[in-house]
């Protein structure tokens, strides 16, 4: 990925991976920065999401997208 842009940033391990996953399976590169130096020094900071330019949009838009609500969480309510 030439040019890169931080499209989110977390302070959760497993809210990071969640999102990295979700973008990768929409066929997105996504690269977790700070990943390997949080191995290390575990508490380092945010981890940083980023994803090339051309993909921002995409990426933003799917990470935004909080799904339809079933009829199950609707009768919940």
């Amino acid at each position: 990925m030439a040019n890169v842009v931080t499209i989110a940033s977390f302070n959760e391990p497993l809210e990071a991976e969640m999102a990295k996953l979700r973008l990768e399976s929409a066929g997105i590169e996504v690269f977790l920065s700070g990943e390997n130096a949080r191995i290390l020094e575990p508490g380092l900071g945010p981890l940083q999401l980023q994803v090339s330019e051309e993909d921002e949009a995409d990426a933003r838009a799917i990470l935004a997208d909080q799904g339809e609500a079933t009829e199950d969480s609707e009768q919940a309510s």
